[in-house]
């Protein structure tokens, strides 16, 4: 892939005026050293221009509003020349949302400050699909869906996936509970350390501990399992030279479990409103309902498209064994605005609710025993096999199900048959990184080697993964809906696609993703009758030998800056062939889910999720020069 230009580094520092109040803590980094969770982080940020090697040059970061100042470079004001005063704070009125101009005009909903003046994020038909603006903000280009006329979508906010929504770093949690290696099985000693650090009261926080595991080899005979809120099993490293669980005896087992209970989004009765609107656009925050009575600001809800006979014939679906009612799919959301009739959700919707194909009704949720803030962090896992095609031994390392705001890094998952980190049971806004998936066991067909797999949630992110002898690496299952994001990772020695594998998975971006071959397309009677496997799917950046990126009729799938051969579908070459932009030529920003998550949080939420490396360039070869063995960081 090709290299990026260099730009300037513009890392955000939020800070009072020179003698305006007391200065806010700040890492050399411009980093803040603590982030509340539960605060708003949806308004403007502030950033100053500092000089810091390993600048990002693939990666767009501006001067903004707020600043730390020298007291010898202040003017008058207290503010360093260029700045204002506007409460307490330096900023910048030429690009300062909330003082858009002079202090105190804010922006709105969907616009940006720049030159002093609030502008809106759409600035007409695409192409490009997402450009940079010369404020270094992404615009967007709208467009039609195929089979449509009406140019009303545009690309999806991808940056709330991750940890806490995006933007907030991993903590370091307190160690409570130790374990040392014994003779023999493993398991007692370390799931009695787990219990007893379940038991323990939550802190401010939202955590009981960590239990850490020292380095040495360990052997369990079934799962470890988490169950509580705020606990994380920690051990002493991901090499051979750190903590290495290895999972014995027969049986298609997971080694650690982290899991809540229950099923469902738990629909409060009485609550179902008809979504109004007659074309809900995907990238659309906000739509009328039929009646606002008993909704509130806060309310977690969900987003029900049901669709209708009509929309099964336009996909051709019947054949396969599609049905209206198996296709009415729920976008957990949360409301943020209420005006008249129409709801303002947080997170912009991954698919299309429209009249023609049976609309789409909104109702009030109460997801009960879904667990939170809990980690598992620097491990090697390994199962015991018999042979190459050996299909009774250790089959997952790490499951999340029915978990939150939680995450798996620095883990290394070999000989499993199917996969290093499997999310599923409406687990959302969950973290995996510098997570690796060697050599499974296993034969070489349907329903093994998953490395990296979202069965169910969404907001979770995969970033700096790599995956080594898999089938589907990257990858979603049926009815997934997004934002759920793959971010820098790469897999090697492959044995099939990598994308969404069956049955309209929605809003995916992979990003700087690399693989042998990347498909969204129409499955047609594959596996059970797969169909099509998935829409508002977007390869970003990536890197593949082949490319398949075909359009189902009232969607969109697209492919801007990847490197590959476009190639017609496997099952179906008669699909219409989705957005193709810049195909063989990488295009700016390096990483569209790196820019959209400063154009929401600002360029602090950048540094708190990601390496320097990531903020110059791709990592792939760092990737595979490292696959897994020790620490990522010594290769980058």
């Amino acid at each position: 892939m090709s290299k990026p230009t260099k730009i300037a580094a513009l890392v955000a520092l939020t800070m009072p005026c020179a003698g305006c109040g007391t200065a806010a803590d700040s890492s050399a980094l411009g980093v803040p050293s603590t982030f509340d969770a539960g605060a708003d982080r949806d308004g403007p940020d502030s950033e100053a221009e500092v000089d810091m090697p390993d600048a990002a040059d693939a990666f767009d970061v501006r001067p903004n509003d707020g600043t730390t100042v020298d007291q010898a470079v202040a003017d008058t004001t207290g503010c360093p020349p260029g700045l204002e005063v506007c409460g307490a704070e330096c900023v910048d009125v030429a690009m300062d949302g909330r003082n858009c101009g002079t202090c105190g005009l804010a922006c709105g909903d969907g616009e940006r400050c720049c030159h002093g003046s609030c502008a809106g994020v759409v600035r007409g038909a695409a192409p490009p699909l997402a450009r940079l603006d010369d404020c270094g903000f992404l615009s967007y280009g709208t467009y039609a869906n195929h089979g449509e006329s009406n140019a009303d979508n545009i690309l999806p906010d991808f940056s709330f996936a991750g940890y806490e929504r995006g933007g907030i770093p991993i903590p370091d949690v307190s160690v409570v509970r130790t374990v040392q290696p014994g003779p023999g099985d493993d398991l007692a000693r370390i799931q009695q350390a787990i219990d007893e650090t379940s038991a323990m009261p939550l802190d401010g926080s939202g955590f009981r501990g960590a239990v850490l595991l020292s380095a040495g080899h360990y052997e369990i005979a079934d799962s470890i399992v988490i169950e509580a809120d705020g606990v994380v099993l920690r051990g002493a490293g991901q090499g051979l030279d750190g903590t290495v669980i290895e999972l014995r005896g027969k049986g298609q087992k997971t080694a650690i479990r982290v899991e809540g209970a229950g099923s469902g989004l738990g629909e409060v009765a009485g609550t179902r409103r008809r979504v109004t609107t007659a074309y809900v656009a995907v990238g659309a925050r906000a739509f009328d309902v039929e009646s606002v009575s008993g909704l509130a600001v806060g309310d977690d809800v969900a987003v029900l498209r049901t669709p209708n006979q009509a929309w099964i014939d336009a996909l051709k679906m019947a054949p396969y064994g599609w049905t209206p009612e198996s296709f009415a799919i729920a976008h957990e959301r949360r409301i943020v605005a209420l005006d008249g009739q129409r709801v303002t959700v947080d997170i912009p919707l991954v698919d299309t609710v429209e009249d023609r194909f049976g609309g789409g009704v909104l109702f009030k949720t109460r997801v009960k025993g879904r667990i939170r803030h809990c980690g598992v962090e620097d491990l090697r896992l390994e199962s015991t096999w018999a042979d190459e095609t050996d299909e009774d031994h250790g089959w997952t390392a790490v499951r999340l199900s029915r978990v939150t705001d939680s995450w798996v890094r620095r883990v290394t998952a070999r000989f499993f048959g199917y996969s290093a980190v499997l999310i599923e049971n409406a687990s959302n806004f969950n973290t995996v990184e510098e997570t690796a998936m060697l050599d499974p066991k296993s034969k070489i067909t349907g329903g093994r080697r998953y490395p990296f797999h979202v069965a169910g949630g969404m907001g979770n992110l995969f970033q700096r993964c790599y995956a080594r002898g898999g089938r589907h690496n990257f990858v979603s299952g049926s009815r997934v809906t997004g934002p759920n994001v793959w971010l820098d990772c790469a897999a090697d020695e492959n044995h099939a696609d990598d994308g969404p594998h069956h049955r309209w998975a929605t809003g995916l971006l992979f990003d700087n993703t690399s693989s042998s071959e990347l498909h969204v397309q129409n499955r047609k009677d594959a596996g059970s009758g797969h169909g099509w496997a998935g829409a508002q799917v977007l390869f970003w950046n990536a890197d593949a030998s082949e490319l398949i990126c075909d359009a189902p009729t009232g969607a969109m799938n697209y492919a801007v800056g990847c490197v590959g051969a476009r190639t017609q579908g496997s099952w179906a070459p008669e699909e219409p062939f989705g957005i193709w932009e810049s195909l063989g030529a990488n295009v700016q920003p390096r990483s569209l889910y790196l820019q959209q998550l400063q154009d929401r949080l600002g360029p602090a939420a950048v540094m708190a999720v990601t390496v320097p490396a990531q903020r110059t360039g791709e990592i792939f070869d760092a990737l595979r020069s490292w696959a897994g063995e020790g620490r990522l960081a010594d290769h980058l």
